[in-house]
């Protein structure tokens, strides 16, 4: 089943570089250049070499923390508080829109027959599927769900009979998604955006930094 919509963006997988592990820090009275090495389990070295596509494999050179001048600041309370309340808030719109989504789904309200097997169906919103494979070429504008059977059918015409139907339907895709709830419906939030509260956060580090 393929249903056209917003599109996952798919990214070739990386395979990293083998890793060159080093040997442990030597012991007392090592330099300090050796006491900077880095000590790998025998465990983490078994699980860096067992094939390429290991998710546990490294690429690199390890880099250690220590040797990092990090600051760390502790973002206040307040903020803290305030993100608190801004999730539980988005959370509880989410669960509201969900629930009216699902009671309001989109119905099917016409199919597309190629050689007497279904191929696609649209539903009353304008959304369409494709039971197997999609079509190219197809207008990425919003059309009405009659206009969009009749381009699906053209469309497919190359392919055997064509047949459209807005009643008997068979069993298809079915109806999915559904809207999202109106504003009216949602509690308003107390709390301000995420991004602002971060903003806050990171001008009061770089104020105590410039302090």
């Amino acid at each position: 089943m393929i249903i056209r919509g917003a599109q996952a963006s798919i990214f070739p997988a990386v395979r990293p570089a083998p890793h060159t592990s080093h040997p442990a820090g030597q012991a007392d009275g090592a330099s300090a250049r050796d006491a900077d090495k880095v000590t790998i389990s025998s465990e983490a070295m078994r699980k860096t070499a067992d094939g390429d596509d290991n998710p546990y494999r490294l690429s690199g050179a390890a880099t250690l923390l220590a040797s990092k001048n990090l600051d760390v600041y502790k973002m206040p309370d307040a903020l803290v508080k305030e993100m608190a309340v801004r999730a539980s808030e988005e959370a509880t719109r989410e669960a509201i829109s969900a629930q009216y989504a699902s009671d309001h789904r989109y119905q099917t309200v016409g199919q597309v027959f190629v050689n007497g097997e279904i191929y696609a169906e649209v539903d009353d919103a304008g959304g369409y599927g494709f039971q197997k494979y999609a079509l190219s070429g197809l207008s990425k504008a919003s059309l009405d769900p009659r206009a969009r059977l009749e381009e699906i059918a053209r469309a497919a015409q190359d392919m055997g009979t064509v047949e459209v139907r807005y009643t008997d339907f068979a069993p298809g895709i079915g109806g999915w998604g559904g809207p999202t709830a109106p504003e009216s419906m949602l509690p308003a939030f107390t709390a301000r955006d995420i991004r602002d509260i971060f903003a806050e956060a990171v001008a009061a580090a770089k104020g105590q930094t410039s302090a």
